[in-house]
């Protein structure tokens, strides 16, 4: 059974290197609470302490620590309520992530999946070649990103929610694009 979708966390994803940092990072500036990405940050904390929970060393490992991360920010966001959290990205990400891996689907994350809900319209960003660049935790060619799309437009629908595809452009159309749809 699912629980009730929680109406102030508001999920913000896409692929890699389509701007969903960038946008977050915008709301935030812009007075609004905002949540970061776990999976980036997991990478960084990884190859900071020499640790091997990354995708390319032990994806298992690191798609654990997303799930749980995520359940973590998830009820962080919840003690704003009723305040607007804008999150980099939730956890049907970490799902679409072990799909994209080949691992398999974990039970513990599909019911945590049920029970941490957020506002069921899900905003996604397209993938933007013109913008995509790669660094130390973005390893992904621009190919790989635009899987990444595909199977994270897949897993959500799957799980829920409705998407709405944020339109390419400037940082405060795309923040307006979302703000208006929310009526904030």
């Amino acid at each position: 059974m699912q629980t009730p979708i929680t109406s102030n966390l508001v999920v913000i994803t896409g692929g890699p290197g389509s701007g969903k940092t960038t946008l977050i990072n915008h709301l935030h500036h812009r007075g609004y609470d905002t949540s970061p990405e776990a999976a980036r940050a997991i990478i960084e904390e990884q190859i900071e302490r020499g640790g091997n929970a990354v995708p390319w060393d032990d994806n298992e490992a690191y798609a654990g620590l997303m799930a749980r991360r995520s359940i973590r920010d998830w009820q962080t966001g919840l003690d704003h309520h009723p305040r607007t959290v804008f999150c980099d990205r939730g956890l049907p990400d970490t799902l679409a992530h072990r799909r994209l891996s080949n691992l398999p689907d974990d039970t513990g994350l599909l019911g945590a999946i049920k029970t941490y809900r957020y506002r069921r319209t899900v905003f996604i960003l397209p993938p933007w070649a013109e913008i995509y660049k790669t660094d130390h935790a973005r390893t992904q060619n621009f190919a790989e990103a635009v899987r990444t799309y595909v199977v994270l437009c897949r897993t959500y629908h799957a799980c829920g929610y409705d998407l709405i595809e944020v339109r390419k452009g400037p940082v405060e159309q795309r923040a307006s694009q979302i703000l208006s749809r929310l009526k904030l």
